[in-house]
């Protein structure tokens, strides 16, 4: 008999769902990539966050509404973030370091975050 230890079907079946979640979700990801900046999408940005559904990250969306009444004092702040991560604003979960984006890409990133809009 040729039986696989439990945690090699363990293993399989976490695979498998994820093959599942990933063919469910594809086209849902397509378009809210397709709305992505070009910037955030060669910063990689997607792999946490999306535009209007939480992934890892908050949403785009969210961000904006929660950072729009600051208007442009919100910019260096949230540049300064998305350079060197942090924790405790969105959950559990902290959002890592991006020391690959500049200032200047930072605060590009910012500024496109905030000028979303809801629907």
């Amino acid at each position: 008999m040729n039986h696989r230890p439990a945690r090699s079907r363990f293993v399989c079946l976490g695979v498998l769902g994820l093959c599942i979640a990933a063919a469910t979700t594809s086209a849902g990801a397509d378009e809210s990539r397709s709305r992505l900046s070009p910037l955030a999408l060669q910063k990689h940005c997607d792999e946490c966050h999306a535009v209007d559904a939480t992934r890892i990250g908050p949403p785009f969306i969210a961000v904006a509404i929660r950072h729009r009444a600051e208007g442009d004092a919100a910019v260096e702040p949230l540049a300064q973030k998305i350079i060197h991560g942090g924790a405790g604003n969105w959950g559990d979960i902290p959002m890592i370091p991006n020391e690959r984006v500049t200032v200047e890409e930072a605060r590009a990133l910012a500024r496109w975050i905030l000028s979303l809009k809801s629907g």
